[in-house]
């Protein structure tokens, strides 16, 4: 899964552009994160972003799939006027995802077409993106930091007075614990879950409000050993899987399905928590 043409910028997940997105892709086809999280988003966007015309930026928006959902949603709820409409802003720096974006992005409505501005960048403790925004979105986006403090400090103030800060993670119980059992041979282990997050929040005394969202993980096809089973768990415990032996695939493997409960029509689930935390300024 190494990949030769990586982008000059190094990734912190310890996989190539091309594996991460091809795993990012297994995750949402074979999990209800995607659908549950919209769900929940729909009912509180209005909460979310009660301005008519809202300045939304996502970072690490990926290759949309998720980000064009919520902007969807948040055109159905805003006023349509000349004057007023969605502004919308997707940071990324992987070039395969934002590609994929770009080309999705063409075959969306003009009004959509000229409400997106997607970025080539990396977000840091230091970046300063000039604008502020009334929602900034951090789904999945904090797992791979060694210390999401900073990060979730500098993307605070570019938060319009009265707007919020979205941050979507995993708790801690769950897929998040294979990380433990695997520290002897997994070399990246940074992944940063909603319990860690909050108790820095709280520390810091940021105001936020959290929600759980509850989703599935059907790892079925983890019964066999595949490219794409592979690239799945490679995407979940952020690390180039490829790289160890026949043994130690297999063992992880395993550990996965040893998660998972077998559902009445055979398929072996795991049941996982998300959490929707917002921040307010």
């Amino acid at each position: 899964m190494k990949d030769k043409n990586r982008s000059d910028i190094a990734l912190d997940y310890g996989l190539s552009e091309n594996a991460y997105s091809s795993g990012y892709l297994l995750r949402l086809k074979y999990s209800s994160f995607m659908q549950e999280t919209v769900d929940w988003f729909s009912k509180h966007c209005s909460e979310l972003l009660p301005v008519e015309a809202p300045k939304v930026l996502s970072l690490g928006c990926g290759s949309g799939i998720f980000d064009f959902e919520l902007i969807r949603i948040i055109q159905q709820q805003i006023t349509q006027q000349k004057d007023k409409k969605l502004d919308f802003t997707g940071l990324d720096f992987n070039v395969t995802d934002l590609n994929y974006f770009r080309k999705s992005l063409s075959d969306q409505s003009l009004e959509t077409q000229s409400s997106v501005t997607l970025k080539y960048q990396k977000f840091e403790p230091s970046t300063d993106l000039v604008k502020r925004y009334d929602l900034i979105t951090m789904v999945h986006f904090l797992h791979s930091f060694d210390d999401v403090l900073p990060i979730i400090k500098n993307a605070l103030r570019h938060v319009s007075p009265g707007g919020k800060l979205l941050i979507v993670q995993q708790k801690k119980k769950g897929m998040s614990e294979l990380k433990d059992i695997f520290l002897d041979i997994l070399s990246n282990q940074k992944f940063q879950c909603t319990d860690h997050i909050k108790a820095l929040l709280q520390s810091e005394k940021i105001d936020f409000t959290s929600h759980e969202i509850d989703t599935y993980f059907n790892v079925s096809i983890m019964k066999k050993m595949s490219l794409d089973t592979l690239l799945l768990m490679s995407f979940c415990l952020s690390n180039d899987l490829s790289i160890l032996n026949t043994q130690q695939q297999n063992k992880i493997r395993n550990a996965f399905l040893s998660l998972a409960k077998v559902e009445h029509d055979g398929k072996e689930v795991i049941y996982e928590s998300m959490e929707a935390i917002v921040c307010y300024t």
